[in-house]
């Protein structure tokens, strides 16, 4: 909750001293199947992460059906929109009760996953600075790397909820495994340790030993390029921002992804903080047509996530349904059979 008000706050904080009246005609007037086409494509960029992901699972010898590996990942942005990261364990869990594959082992190809995406952003990122290098490392200087050293600096709030979000996490998990290892004795609860501790460590080494390397790659650029396709096209639906070309585009796409992968939930606040400062600072968009891009472009991948992701939870929620039915009739049929034979 303490992330969550801090982005708020940092969202007021970044259109206090804008024209409200001009923010919202820019936003009237905006060109909605512009933000549309982006969504659609958000869900493209979803649907090849969804792939890369059962490519993983796959080459650990496990199968996973595309559709519900899919439903599993929309549900973990959902919550990720609630509590930052918690979305990672969420579809690990979904994908481990559908499915049967064990969680440690999922958990493993989701850190594997998500340190191989932030070589991509650092990899992008060091692209973006080499091709605008004249201004660009000022800005960063000026508006991220100054204000957060500043901010560790000066400010302990950080620290302090920083803290209370770790002690929180090891009270949750004491009380999960309290509760699973009540009845069980200290040989079982290692043995049980040592077994999640290997499947991590498996997950986590997939890349390494994965065959279809080049096809995982693959995956990897469509997700990044559908990246771009979201951000360059909300550019069309805005009057100040339709003259901006692919290096802009390719500049807010690592720029605002910082803002996307800092610990509040959905990027709120930060995200529109980079942009609008991108925006107007790089690229001399007014602070107007800045903020509406920012609110567009977040909101809609908000809304996007929102849909598919209640969407998934339904879907999820009547394949359980639909199992535990099948299961049920399976048993009462054996169950007659037997009765018959005696």
């Amino acid at each position: 909750m303490g992330f969550l008000f801090l982005g708020f706050l940092l969202l007021w904080y970044v259109t206090k001293d804008h024209d409200r009246e001009k923010i919202i005609h820019e936003m009237l007037n905006a060109n909605y199947w512009w933000v549309i086409l982006s969504m659609l494509v958000g869900i493209i960029s979803h649907i090849f992460r969804t792939l890369r992901w059962n490519l993983m699972i796959s080459s650990l010898g496990f199968n996973t059906k595309t559709s519900v590996t899919f439903y599993a990942l929309m549900i973990g942005y959902l919550f990720n929109i609630v509590v930052p990261r918690l979305g990672e364990i969420t579809r690990c869990g979904i994908l481990q009760r559908t499915s049967k594959v064990p969680f440690s082992i999922l958990f493993g190809t989701v850190l594997s996953e998500r340190f191989f995406d932030m070589i991509c952003l650092i990899v992008l990122i060091s692209i973006t600075i080499l091709l605008q290098l004249s201004f660009l490392a000022d800005f960063l200087d000026k508006y991220i790397c100054h204000p957060l050293m500043e901010r560790f600096e000066n400010n302990y709030i950080i620290f302090i909820i920083a803290f209370c979000a770790v002690i929180l996490l090891i009270i949750i998990v004491y009380k999960f495994l309290k509760k699973r290892f009540r009845k069980t004795t200290p040989g079982k609860r290692m043995s049980w340790l040592k077994m999640q501790i290997k499947g991590m460590v498996s997950g986590v080494n997939t890349i390494r030993y994965m065959r279809k390397k080049w096809t995982f790659l693959f995956y990897t650029f469509m997700i990044w390029f559908n990246y771009f396709l979201m951000v360059y096209l909300c550019f069309f639906a805005i009057e100040g921002t339709l003259h901006l070309g692919l290096t802009e585009g390719v500049t807010v796409l690592s720029l605002g992804s910082l803002g996307i992968v800092a610990p509040v939930p959905g990027g709120i606040g930060t995200y529109h903080f980079i942009v609008i400062k991108t925006l107007t600072e790089l690229y001399n968009i007014t602070p107007e047509a800045a903020v509406s891009y920012a609110y567009i472009a977040h909101a809609s991948q908000i809304l996007m996530l929102l849909i598919a992701g209640l969407f998934s939870l339904v879907m999820i929620s009547l394949i359980r349904k639909k199992t535990s039915y099948f299961k049920n009739n399976m048993n009462n049929n054996e169950k007659k059979n037997n009765d018959r034979s005696k």
